[in-house]
C-alpha cells in the first residue's frame, strides 16, 4: 500500500474517531433540553447529532487530508500532528460550551470571546482550581487523540478498516438524511417536540422548506395554521429613532437626576437584613416602591439598554454600530445638565461607549481598583468628589450614573462585615449542579449585596447633608437579577432563562414633590427613560415616537413586555414567557422555566411584537 493511500486511508478512519468522539461530548447537552417527547424527536436527536459532528470532521477529510495527500503525500507526518492539534483544540472547544451551557444556557459565541478578552477578571473570576481542571482536560484530550493517531497510523494495513469502510458511510449518509427529513417536516408543521430540539447542539442547523413542503401538499395548511406565528423580525439597514424631532424643555429650576444600577441585584435581597441602607431610604418620604419591576434583559448588555432607551435589547446592534445615542442622554446634554458617570465595569465590555454614552465626551472608561469591591468604593469616592466640587464651582444640574459591579462579582472585603454565614471565601463553578447546595453560595452574594449597600449609604448620607434630596431625583434598580438554582432546573446566575429570579429586580425611586407609595402594577425599565422624558424635559410627543415603555404611574399598558438576553428574547407576560430563537422556534413556558400549561399563541400578540421589534429601522 502506497504512502498516499495509507494516508487517505488513515485520515478517513481519524476523522470518524473525531466525530465519535465529539457525538459523545456532544451528548450532555441532551440534560438541558426538554423532555424528548415521541418517536420521531428520539430518532431525530439521535441521528441529528451524530450527523451533524460526524459531517464537520468529514468535511475536514474532504477538504484538507484529501487535497494534502494528493499533492503531497511526503508530508504525512506533519499533516497527522496538525489534525491531532486540531481536532484536540476543536473537541476542548466543544467541552468548553457543554459548561458555559450547563450554566448560562447560551453557546460560546464571537461576543463572548470578545467580552472575555476585552474585560478578564471583569466578567468572570477563574479559581486556580477551575485553571487546574481547565489544563488537564486539555493534556487530556491531546493524548486521547495523540493514541488514537498513532495506533490508526499502526494498523491502517488491517482488513478490518476496508470491511467497515462502507458501512460506517453508509450510516453516516442515512443519518444525516433521516435527521433533515424529519427536522424538515416538523418545521414545516411547527412540531416544537423536534424544533425545540435544535438550538441546544452548537452550529447545528438542519434543513427546512416550509413553503415547498406546503406548497407540494405534503403537509396540511389548516391543521397547522393556528401554530404558524412568526415571532422573528427583520432589520432595516438603517435606525429610525427617535421618528420625530422631540421639542423639550426644562422648569425654571431643573430636577437633578442620580440613577443607580447594582448588577445582579436579586429583588428578594431587597431587605433590611441584606440591605438595610436602602430598605431605610425607600421608606423615606417622596419614595416610591416599584414591587413588580421587570428589566428588560437577564444580562447586563440588555438590561441596561433597556434603561436608557426603552427599546428592547434586539436593536442592540444597529444602535451599537451607528452609535446612536438614547434620546434621554441628549436631552440631559441639551440642556446643561454636569454628568458625573461612574462604572465599576468597564464600559467597554458591554459597549457602553458605542451605545449609552457615545455622545459623552472624556468618558472615564473604568474605575480605579482590582477586586470589584475596591472599584466600586473607588466609583463612591468619585462620585462624593464630584458633588463636593460642584458644589462649590456652579448650580447646574447634573445627571449621575453610578454602576455597581460588586454584587454580580461576588466581590467583599475582608475588613468589612460579612453577616451572612456560614459562606464560601470564593466561586467554585465547577461544583454547581442540579443537586449541589447553593446556600453559602447564596450567602456570600448576600454578602456582597450587603457591602455594595454600605458604599449607598454613604450616597444617600451626603445627598442628605447637602441638602440635595429636595432637588434631586434618585433612581436605585439592577440591570438583572441572580438565581441560584431556584426551580430545580440547574439554572446559575443569568442570562440563561427569564424567569423571576433573573428579570425581577428592585426598583426604587425618590422623587421630590410626589407623595410616598408602593405600587403593585407591573413595570418595566422601558418606563423609566419615559418618566424621566415626560417629567424632567417635558416632552410632550407620542411615546410610541421613541419608546416601547410608559410613564411609571401610568396602570392602563400592554400586559407584555420584552426581555432580550445576549442572543435571543422572550416576550414576559404574568405567569408565562415566550423565549425565541434566532432560528424562528420558540417555547412557552412558566415561570419556572418549564412548559406552560396554557401553550396558545395570540396572533395578535405575535403582531404586536413584530410591530415593536421592527418599529424603529428605517
Amino acid at each position: 500500500m502506497t504512502q498516499r493511500k495509507q494516508l487517505l486511508r488513515w485520515g478517513l478512519w481519524f476523522s470518524a474517531f473525531a466525530g465519535l468522539l465529539l457525538t459523545l461530548v456532544a451528548t450532555r447537552f441532551i440534560e438541558y433540553m426538554p423532555e424528548v417527547e415521541g418517536f420521531r424527536a428520539s430518532v431525530f436527536l439521535v441521528t441529528g447529532i451524530f450527523s451533524h459532528f460526524s459531517l464537520i470532521t468529514l468535511l475536514v477529510y474532504l477538504l484538507v487530508i484529501i487535497p494534502f495527500a494528493l499533492i503531497l503525500p511526503f508530508t504525512g507526518a506533519v499533516l497527522r500532528q496538525l489534525l491531532v492539534v486540531a481536532a484536540s483544540a476543536g473537541t476542548i472547544l466543544l467541552i468548553g460550551d457543554t459548561l458555559v451551557y450547563a450554566q448560562y444556557r447560551f453557546h460560546i459565541t464571537g461576543f463572548i470571546f470578545d467580552m472575555l478578552w476585552e474585560a478578564g477578571d471583569d466578567v468572570i473570576a477563574v479559581s486556580w482550581f477551575t485553571w487546574l481542571i481547565t489544563i488537564s482536560t486539555c493534556v487530556a484530550t491531546y493524548a486521547v487523540y495523540f493514541f488514537a493517531n498513532k495506533k490508526l497510523w499502526s494498523n491502517i494495513k488491517a482488513p478490518v478498516f476496508t470491511r467497515f469502510k462502507y458501512p460506517y458511510l453508509a450510516l453516516f449518509f442515512v443519518c444525516l438524511l433521516t435527521s433533515n427529513i424529519l427536522h424538515l417536516v416538523a418545521d414545516a408543521e411547527y412540531d416544537q417536540k423536534v424544533t425545540s430540539l435544535v438550538r441546544h447542539v452548537p452550529m447545528f442547523s438542519p434543513a427546512t422548506a416550509k413553503m415547498a413542503l406546503l406548497n407540494g401538499g405534503w403537509v396540511d395548511e389548516a391543521d397547522i395554521h393556528a401554530n404558524r406565528q412568526k415571532m422573528t423580525h427583520k432589520s432595516g439597514s438603517q435606525v429610525n429613532y427617535p421618528h420625530s424631532k422631540l421639542e423639550s424643555s426644562v422648569d425654571a429650576n431643573p430636577k437633578n437626576v442620580l440613577l443607580i444600577v447594582l448588577d445582579s441585584a436579586r429583588y428578594d435581597t431587597f431587605n433590611a437584613s441584606v440591605m438595610p441602607s436602602l430598605t431605610q431610604f425607600s421608606q423615606g418620604g417622596n419614595v416610591q416602591v416599584y414591587d413588580h419591576h421587570m428589566s428588560g434583559g437577564n444580562s447586563t448588555r440588555t438590561g441596561v439598554f433597556n434603561l436608557f432607551y426603552g427599546l428592547p435589547g434586539t436593536y442592540w446592534d444597529a444602535f451599537s454600530s451607528n452609535k446612536v445615542a438614547p434620546v434621554l442622554m441628549d436631552s440631559f446634554q441639551k440642556h446643561g445638565y454636569e454628568l458625573g458617570i461612574f462604572a465599576s465595569a468597564p464600559l467597554t465590555q458591554p459597549a457602553f461607549d458605542r451605545t449609552i454614552f457615545s455622545s459623552v465626551k472624556d468618558l472615564k472608561l473604568r474605575a480605579d481598583g482590582n477586586a470589584p469591591w475596591q472599584l466600586d468604593q473607588n466609583i463612591t469616592d468619585n462620585w462624593l468628589g464630584f458633588v463636593e466640587k460642584r458644589d462649590s464651582i456652579n448650580k447646574k444640574p447634573f445627571f449621575g450614573f453610578l454602576f455597581y459591579d460588586g454584587i454580580h462579582g461576588t466581590s467583599v472585603s475582608e475588613n468589612r462585615d460579612k453577616p451572612f454565614q456560614p459562606s464560601w471565601n470564593r466561586v467554585d463553578h465547577l461544583s454547581l449542579d442540579n443537586d449541589f447546595d447553593g446556600s453559602k453560595y447564596f450567602n456570600l452574594y448576600k454578602n456582597a449585596t450587603y457591602q455594595v449597600d454600605q458604599q449607598l449609604d454613604r450616597v444617600f448620607t451626603q445627598l442628605k447633608q447637602k441638602g440635595l434630596l429636595d432637588s434631586t431625583v434618585v433612581i436605585i434598580t439592577s440591570d438583572h437579577g441572580q438565581e441560584f438554582n431556584d426551580n430545580k432546573m440547574n439554572y446559575w446566575g443569568h442570562g440563561s432563562n427569564f424567569t423571576p429570579t433573573q428579570v425581577h429586580v428592585p426598583l426604587v425611586v425618590h422623587w421630590p414633590g410626589k407623595a410616598a407609595n408602593v405600587y403593585q402594577h407591573r413595570t418595566s425599565h422601558s418606563d423609566i427613560s419615559v418618566t424621566l422624558l415626560q417629567e424632567i424635559f417635558n416632552i410632550k410627543a407620542p411615546v410610541k415616537d421613541y419608546s416601547l415603555g410608559y410613564n411609571l404611574l401610568d396602570m392602563e399598558r400592554d400586559t407584555w413586555t420584552i426581555a432580550g438576553s445576549y442572543v435571543n428574547y422572550a416576550i414576559l407576560e404574568k405567569d408565562r414567557h415566550i423565549v425565541t430563537y434566532q432560528s424562528g422556534n420558540y417555547e412557552i413556558l412558566d415561570q419556572t422555566a418549564r412548559p406552560a400549561k396554557d401553550q396558545s399563541l395570540s396572533p395578535k400578540l405575535a403582531m404586536d411584537v413584530m410591530e415593536a421589534l421592527s418599529r424603529f429601522y428605517r
